[in-house]
């Protein structure tokens, strides 16, 4: 079986878009990824184009194959975007041969581990603060992250995920400073942001009960003292854990050690090379893996990796429904899973984009037997929702 072509697709996909890799053969079997070029990523799809002049008119290759000469060809730069379009093109092509077995693409991994996914309802209330033009009702103030926190445990969730905002001067908006949002770099923990905080985490849980699991996402926005103050402050709050990114292994395992919380972190990183500095600090509870980025064959080594370390991995997952399927399926493999991310609000034209939408019940999702990742794009529908141009990064907000 051989690859006659590879093409690059695009949607609109509200504040972003949606980007999707096709291969196609000629045994008339097409194997399927998404990739993400939109937040802080972009020319992947000039990755993609350049890597497939190699791929077109040869034989399928084996990820082992694929990825081993992808690398080397890109050696000089390997990681961030050049690593992206590899994860995108590995994806895709465990789709082909996943169907041209009639499998479905955990079968390739090794076999599942287990048939249903424990997920966490990410981004609640975020998307409705941050995007309230595609994610609605809009969230405001402290009581709609209350009425949030009510809705996640009447749909039947166990888990949710929140990020930094502010309520103290107008409508909420997220305190975002290590993607420039406002641009601060100096990324300093003051008493108004913690005050913000404690608020929210009382707002969320006095709506979501003494049950649900709530976890905490600090990503790039404050530096080890702010870090460990934000830390301090919260000590008396439940929570299941608290994200963290640091460029640093040594002061994430300093953060560890002072922590009440449990952390996780390393959902930018690539391959396990960039993996193995944390796990050797003891930096995290749990690794956090973008297998969009990486790629699911090379994410099972990073995951084996972290279990060798005693540690438990969660997919990173804020994409469109095909990139939950591709991490489904890396999940439901690995003996190590902790627990997967997933948005639940969504687009109002997010499920005619693809065949299968993903299927949750009581806080599960419920891994599809379909050949492949079990779900594909509509070409006519991603056409009927045609791409944005410069959609997709954070933009700047006024310093506060």
């Amino acid at each position: 079986m051989k690859i006659t072509a590879i093409e690059t697709l695009a949607c609109d996909a509200g504040w972003r878009n949606y980007h999707f890799l096709k291969v196609q053969t000629d045994e008339g079997i097409v194997g399927w990824s998404e990739y993400d070029e939109g937040f802080g990523s972009p020319g992947v799809t000039a990755v993609i184009e350049q890597l497939a002049r190699g791929l077109v008119g040869q034989p399928v290759p084996g990820p082992q194959r694929f990825f081993a000469e992808a690398y080397s060809r890109t050696r000089p730069a390997a990681g961030g975007v050049v690593g992206e379009g590899i994860g995108a093109l590995e994806n895709a092509l465990l789709d082909v041969r996943a169907k041209a077995l009639g499998v479905p693409c955990y079968e390739l991994l090794g076999g599942k581990v287990r048939d249903r996914l424990r997920v966490y309802w990410s981004h609640c209330p975020a998307w409705r603060i941050n995007h309230p033009t595609y994610f609605g009702p809009p969230v405001t103030d402290l009581d709609g992250v209350k009425a949030m926190g009510g809705l996640a445990r009447e749909r039947g969730f166990t888990a949710l995920k929140t990020n930094l905002f502010l309520f103290d001067d107008g409508p909420a908006h997220a305190w975002r400073p290590g993607f420039s949002a406002p641009f601060y770099p100096e990324l300093n923990v003051e008493r108004r942001l913690i005050r913000n905080l404690r608020d929210s985490l009382e707002a969320l849980r006095d709506g979501a009960g003494p049950d649900m699991d709530i976890l905490l996402d600090l990503n790039f926005n404050a530096k080890t003292e702010g870090y460990l103050k934000l830390l301090r402050s919260i000590a008396d709050h439940d929570l299941f854990w608290v994200e963290i990114d640091s460029y640093s292994p040594d002061a994430l395992a300093y953060i560890r050690q002072h922590s009440p919380h449990p952390i996780s972190s390393c959902e930018t990183l690539f391959g396990a090379r960039e993996f193995m500095p944390y796990l050797r600090a003891n930096a995290i509870d749990v690794g956090i893996v973008d297998a969009v980025w990486n790629g699911v064959w090379q994410s099972m080594k990073i995951a084996d990796l972290a279990e060798a370390h005693e540690v438990n991995v969660a997919p990173h997952n804020f994409y469109g429904h095909l990139c939950t399927f591709m991490n489904a399926h890396f999940a439901c493999a690995v003996p190590n899973f902790r627990i997967m991310e997933t948005d639940i609000d969504r687009l109002a034209w997010d499920d005619e984009l693809f065949t299968h939408a993903p299927q949750y019940q009581d806080g599960y999702l419920i891994l599809p037997d379909r050949p492949g990742w079990g779900t594909d794009p509509i070409e006519d529908a991603l056409r009927a929702h045609p791409s944005k141009s410069g959609g997709g990064l954070i933009q700047p907000r006024a310093r506060a």
